[in-house]
């Protein structure tokens, strides 16, 4: 109740208080300090009475509304949850839309622009290494004894790499990495594949080796790259921070004369250090020599990561991966349940103490590493990912390699003197 009521109910309590103390001294005879005594008694009790039942009415108030605001917060953390919920199927919704818009056809613009100066340079060593290994290709066969000038006699495998190039017929293909368990696009995996005369895509395990038998795989691979790097172009035009992995040969890296140019041309495009990773097989890492780690040294100093794939042995030494750059490790989904669930295999480490299954992406994070598990096939495949706490996942179930659309694989190709400056004779 308001304040006055209170002061007014204190003045007539204190009223009251002496008109008692009166009648004690006047009619019950009573002398005056007992009955003064007697009035300051009524109104302490008067008092204290009124006391207890404001306390009472008050605590009563605060309880009615703590209920009130326990009913709130709870109507607030689920409209929370709702909010959220629409959120998150906004975000998923506007993913689908932007990777539509990524791939759909340009819009028609008045001139293609200039290559970088650096640009050209690396476009300039990649043919020259390309003209010289296919005039050496081409010397053999016509020094070959009992060797019949019919195209169709000399046909094979390593010609259908030369055509595939000299005709730039390669295409990139996308893969997406999705976050788990949300299974939203995090990354894509660029892969190279090539076309023969009719169309006809040559499988990898055709034209691999004989790619690196010709000297031609860092040649493809850099195509990969080059492309790679105009499709992150784009993408950030269209504010979308998506990342891609690119396979780097280890040839590229010991390459005394290919890799300065190509250092400087990852020097001038710096600024997507934070969205091109490159990848090299588990068994190139672990073999690399002295040459090849301080070309690794160089783009980490840069800014630019590294990943490992084609991981078999989940016992990795985790301060080497820190120290060298890498902050990304695929492991096959079989790898992570055989290994490190069925045998208890675990990474090398400082760490003393026994390591659950669970555990071990944390402790993959603890050295900066991420885990990605690859080759994931079916939901039982992600159940068994999910029990391991894994950040990431990459398989067919969330999406096979599909190629990026004719027009935006024209836009992202190199300059057709790439493949033609020194081959046209070979052509």
């Amino acid at each position: 109740m308001p304040i006055i009521t209170h002061v007014l109910l204190y003045l007539a309590y204190a009223t009251i208080s002496l008109t008692v103390g009166l009648a004690l001294n006047q009619v019950g005879g009573e002398n005056l300090g007992g009955a003064f005594l007697g009035g300051i008694a009524l109104f302490c009790a008067c008092a204290v009475t009124h006391a207890g039942i404001s306390a009472s009415a008050a605590a009563g108030r605060i309880g009615g509304m703590e209920k009130r605001m326990r009913g709130d917060s709870e109507r607030l953390r689920s409209a929370h949850r709702e909010i959220r919920a629409d959120i998150e199927a906004m975000q998923t919704r506007m993913d689908s839309l932007e990777a539509q818009i990524a791939f759909a056809p340009p819009p028609q613009q008045l001139a293609a622009p200039q290559s970088p100066p650096i640009e050209l340079k690396l476009i300039d060593q990649i043919v020259d290494k390309l003209g010289a290994t296919l005039d050496a290709r081409l010397s053999q066969i016509q020094a070959a004894p009992n060797v019949t000038p019919h195209p169709a006699a000399t046909r094979g495998p390593m010609d259908l790499v030369r055509e595939a190039l000299v005709e730039n017929r390669i295409e990139l293909h996308l893969q997406p990495i999705v976050q788990l368990p949300q299974r939203k696009t995090a990354f894509y995996e660029g892969f190279t594949r090539l076309k023969d005369a009719t169309g006809r895509l040559i499988l990898p395990q055709e034209f691999i080796p004989a790619a690196e038998q010709a000297g031609l795989m860092t040649t493809i691979d850099n195509v990969l790259l080059f492309r790679c790097v105009q499709i992150v172009r784009k993408l950030m035009k269209q504010d979308r921070r998506i990342g891609i992995f690119c396979n780097l040969s280890p040839t590229s890296l010991a390459d005394e004369h290919f890799f300065p140019q190509f250092l400087d041309f990852m020097r001038e495009n710096r600024d997507l250090a934070g969205s091109v990773i490159f990848e090299i097989p588990q068994a190139s890492y672990e073999a690399r020599t002295s040459i090849e780690a301080r070309a690794m040294g160089k783009l980490v100093d840069l800014g630019f990561r590294f990943s490992i794939d084609k991981v078999t042995s989940a016992e990795i030494d985790l301060p080497d991966l820190e120290r060298s750059g890498v902050r990304y490790a695929k492991i096959p989904a079989r790898i992570l349940s055989e290994q490190v669930v069925q045998r208890g295999v675990r990474p090398r480490s400082a760490i003393t103490r026994e390591i659950a299954a669970s555990d071990i992406a944390a402790v993959f994070q603890r050295y900066g590493v991420d885990l990605i598990a690859e080759r994931i096939e079916s939901e039982e495949m992600v159940l068994e990912v999910l029990d391991l706490d894994v950040p990431y996942g990459q398989g067919h179930l969330f999406g096979a390699p599909r190629a990026i659309k004719e027009s935006l694989m024209e836009e992202t190709a190199p300059p057709r003197e790439f493949y033609l400056k020194q081959t046209r004779g070979v052509a």
